[in-house]
């Protein structure tokens, strides 16, 4: 069984992000996603645990409510300033070309 060393943070403002890009408005390209999720991580704490892979997504439905609103709230916010200053490329029919 592998141990790993994991931000649950991480794991967790990607797992909301894919839930809710389509509520927030946001261009869900492979460049921004990661955009958004990066500016996301900077402005939280890190949760780092050390765990066997299984008990990765028990550990994740451990967040707290106030956890869960300061990640969205900050998702939102990332998303209006990547959306603002896109770093994808578009194609020429005004999509992103890494999508």
């Amino acid at each position: 069984m592998e141990i790993l060393l994991r931000n649950l943070t991480e794991d967790y403002v990607i797992l909301l992000f894919d839930r809710i890009a389509d509520t927030i408005d946001c261009c869900k390209c492979q460049q921004c996603r990661l955009d958004v999720c990066s500016y996301t991580l900077n402005r939280l704490a890190p949760k780092y645990v050390v765990s066997t892979q299984g008990e990765l997504m028990s550990k994740l439905c451990e967040f707290d409510a106030q956890f869960e609103t300061n990640v969205m709230t900050e998702l939102t916010k990332a998303a209006a300033v990547i959306k603002k200053f896109p770093r994808h490329k578009l194609g020429e029919d005004g999509k992103p070309v890494n999508m």
